[in-house]
């Protein structure tokens, strides 16, 4: 089957990971966990053993708490 070029294309998802997470937000890794943990931050996607987030979830808790300070 042919797609014409008028179907709509689905967006691109950028994963990331703990160490590029930590990048953008001044927190330690267990502190980072802790976070994940009470709920503070959202809960990762798991493939196999692996944790990550959309840069949409960082993106967004990040602006929260700009917002709230």
């Amino acid at each position: 089957m042919v797609m014409s070029q008028s179907s709509p294309q689905i967006p691109p998802i950028t994963l990331m990971r703990i160490p590029q997470i930590l990048k953008v937000m001044p927190v330690s890794k267990s502190k980072f966990w802790l976070m994940v943990q009470k709920g503070e931050f959202p809960k990762p996607i798991k493939i196999g053993r692996s944790s990550f987030w959309t840069i949409e979830q960082v993106q967004t808790y990040l602006k929260e708490r700009m917002d709230n300070s």
